[in-house]
């Protein structure tokens, strides 16, 4: 099944497990693993009428004095959950994700964050919940709607804070946005902390046949917007999913090596999704080259103002082309030498998983090893295990 998210009023970790009830969760079971691993929460969904549309709202209420978690007493609670083998590993994965949101806005090491308001019982019942009702509702992709920015301030332990608030900015970088008037945190650390953790790709909507659809309520009042996610389930034969992209190209022959690798630079900075730089002959028997950039529709203008302004070039081709992506999800390889970050590509009834060049780049340092060598190492012992 694929999953498409529609956030056209933003998101919260509430919001989204709501959702899922609409379409169909059944959060009893959920409930009882909770009460396992001593979160003592009530979790109580119900259906409302707003604006002619009816969804689900969700109110979880922690039970009890509640305190400050760190990343560790959060990891235990991980472990000794009933969550599946791979939940626990997602959900480990979220909580590092966003301990090192949390450490580099706030100039801390990843050890001495404390998590404050996303520390809090509903938070941990946003994110468990989460990859909970993935795995019951049979989602294996996950893509998402453009994401609404927002401003104004927001109180927190650390202070008055600007919106988004720091955390959530780091969480959503390279994601696409676009300009809104709302003054409210419509999108919280914890939603962008889920869409960092789930989405494999934004665009205008996905591409199946639509099985179902569910709303699930925010509580923020925002005039004649009514504060909900919308989701809606799809099944597809191929899983993939249509997005149009942008290609910008132009004929240099006027720019040395070092020019072309500080554009190449720029380009990659300003979130270009690939590039591609093609020698030749230009005009009058001069070496060149053909430049070809691919971006997203929202990031269009940004890419084109840095191509003109490193490339000085007098005029650039561009054309819309259409492609199809297979669903991906952020992964976690098991090895022999160690765990590495990875990404799991979908087609048909098969799945391929690789290690993430950052990851075997880390590795390499650790183990003084070049990448060449531990992608040949990794390869022979998968090929080793499969034989066995």
């Amino acid at each position: 099944m694929h999953l498409h998210l529609e956030c056209s009023s933003g998101i919260s970790g509430d919001m989204f497990l709501a959702a899922m009830i609409d379409l169909g969760l059944n959060l009893s079971p959920f409930k009882s693993l909770l009460g396992d691993i001593g979160l003592r929460v009530t979790i109580q969904g119900h259906t409302l009428n707003r604006h002619g549309l009816l969804g689900t709202a969700l109110d979880i209420t922690p039970q009890g004095e509640q305190h400050f978690r760190n990343l560790n007493d959060i990891l235990e609670l991980i472990e000794g959950s009933g969550l599946t083998a791979q939940a626990k590993e997602k959900s480990r994965l979220a909580f590092n994700r966003l301990a090192e949101a949390e450490a580099s806005v706030h100039g801390l090491d990843i050890t001495e964050v404390h998590f404050h308001e996303v520390g809090a019982v509903d938070t941990l019942v946003d994110v468990f919940g989460c990859f909970w009702a993935l795995e019951q509702l049979g989602v294996q992709s996950v893509s998402c709607s453009r994401l609404p920015w927002f401003r104004g301030f927001v109180d927190t332990a650390h202070g008055r804070l600007p919106l988004p608030a720091p955390a959530t900015v780091r969480l959503l970088q390279g994601k696409p946005v676009y300009p809104t008037d709302f003054e409210q945190e419509i999108i919280t650390p914890t939603g962008a902390l889920i869409l960092d953790q789930i989405v494999s790709q934004f665009g205008q909507g996905p591409l199946g046949r639509l099985q179902t659809s569910g709303t699930g309520w925010g509580s923020m009042d925002l005039g004649s917007v009514p504060n909900g996610l919308r989701a809606f389930l799809l099944e597809s034969e191929s899983r993939a999913a249509l997005e149009d992209i942008w290609i910008l190209e132009s004929n240099l022959d006027h720019l040395n090596g070092e020019d072309l690798g500080s554009l190449f630079a720029a380009l990659q900075t300003a979130g270009a999704l690939d590039f591609i730089y093609l020698p030749g002959v230009m005009k009058k028997n001069r070496p060149g080259g053909l430049l070809q950039v691919l971006c997203r529709p929202d990031d269009l203008t940004r890419i084109q103002e840095t191509f003109f302004e490193h490339s000085l070039s007098p005029g650039i081709r561009r054309r819309v082309s259409e492609r199809v992506i297979l669903p991906r999800e952020a992964a976690t390889l098991q090895t022999p030498l160690g765990r590495l970050r990875a990404k799991t590509v979908h087609f048909k009834d098969h799945t391929f998983t690789k290690p993430e060049f950052e990851a075997l780049q880390d590795l390499a340092e650790k183990t003084g090893r070049s990448v060449a060598e531990l992608r040949y190492l990794l390869g022979a012992s998968k090929e080793h295990q499969d034989k066995h």
